[in-house]
């Protein structure tokens, strides 16, 4: 099991987690549910995994398709978890910009933290 770093996140808060998957392996969805699987069994029950928008509904549409429905999940967050090397990740970029303009905290797993 990993260890999320829960460090300025409420128990009440719902987190949404933001990393790396295209060109990925699987689309990085096991590290996704990785975390999903941390929070929850640190007692956090409000978990948004994008990684289930393409296991429930497939790999076969458009980039836009996935990015437009993990954006849309996101807005329903308190607070935008990041993990991995996101440096090149464009959903992870447009993730970060949306999160900084409605001052979402962002809450790095490596540590940082964005109020």
């Amino acid at each position: 099991m990993i260890i999320v770093n829960t460090k300025h996140i409420l128990k009440t808060q719902t987190i949404y987690i933001s990393g790396p998957m295209t060109g990925l392996p699987d689309y990085n969805r096991a590290a996704f549910n990785l975390r999903e699987e941390a929070f929850r069994a640190a007692g956090y029950d409000n978990v948004l995994n994008p990684a289930k928008i393409s296991e429930q509904n497939g790999d076969g549409r458009p980039y836009e398709w996935y990015l437009k429905k993990a954006l849309s999940m996101m807005l329903n967050a308190d607070v935008l978890y990041v993990f991995g090397d996101v440096t090149t990740s464009r959903g992870v970029d447009l993730e970060l910009y949306v999160a900084s303009r409605l001052r979402m905290p962002i809450v790095f797993e490596g540590g940082g933290y964005v109020r």
